[in-house]
């Protein structure tokens, strides 16, 4: 191999790295942005069962929601 074809590979070599750590980077954005809308969710998520839980207290539960009228 000679000094031209080894500077040829090492130009490849380093087009090819630069491209890998652009893509790496770009990942790394997108897992980042995932993961805080992943715990934005969450907190989400656990408000709205405290809600339920809530609404559960309130109900009566003598009541039956989906009762027919009487004229039925």
């Amino acid at each position: 191999m000679n000094s031209q074809q080894s500077s040829a590979r090492i130009n490849r070599l380093e087009i090819m790295f630069s491209e890998q750590e652009y893509t790496i980077e770009a990942l790394n954005t997108v897992v980042t942005r995932q993961a805080l809308e992943l715990d934005q969710l969450s907190t989400q998520v656990e408000l709205l069962k405290l809600q339920i839980k809530d609404l559960k207290t309130e109900m009566p539960d003598n009541e039956i929601l989906d009762e027919r009228p009487p004229h039925y």
